[in-house]
C-alpha cells in the first residue's frame, strides 16, 4: 500500500467574494472526490478570494497507481476554466 498526496496551488479567476469562492472550490472538490475516489480538503489562503489550495490524498497498491491518479486529478484541476493551476507537487509517503 502506498499514500501519496498531490499539492495544488490555484489563482481563482474573477472571484470578488470569499463566498464565491467557498463555492467554486466546493465545486471542484466535490467532481474530483466522486470522479477519482480521493480525498481533498481546502488549506491556507482561506482568507484570499483570488488563490487557493488544494491538498488531494489517494492510497493505491503501488506507488504507479497513486502517482497515475494524482496526475490525473492535476489535469482534471487544470482543465477546470475558473481556475489557473500555478503549480502541483507530488509527495509520496
Amino acid at each position: 500500500m502506498t499514500l501519496a498526496t498531490l499539492r495544488l496551488e490555484l489563482r481563482v479567476a474573477n472571484c470578488e467574494s470569499l463566498r464565491e469562492k467557498r463555492r467554486r472550490m466546493q465545486a471542484i472538490m466535490s467532481k474530483l472526490r466522486q470522479h477519482f475516489n480521493v480525498s481533498i480538503t481546502e488549506d491556507g489562503r482561506i482568507d484570499d478570494p483570488s488563490s487557493a489550495l488544494l491538498i488531494v490524498a489517494v492510497v493505491g497498491r503501488t506507488r504507479r497507481d497513486t502517482r497515475e491518479t494524482l496526475d490525473r486529478v492535476a489535469d482534471a484541476v487544470a482543465a477546470y476554466p475558473r481556475a489557473e493551476l500555478l503549480s502541483q507537487v507530488i509527495t509520496e509517503v
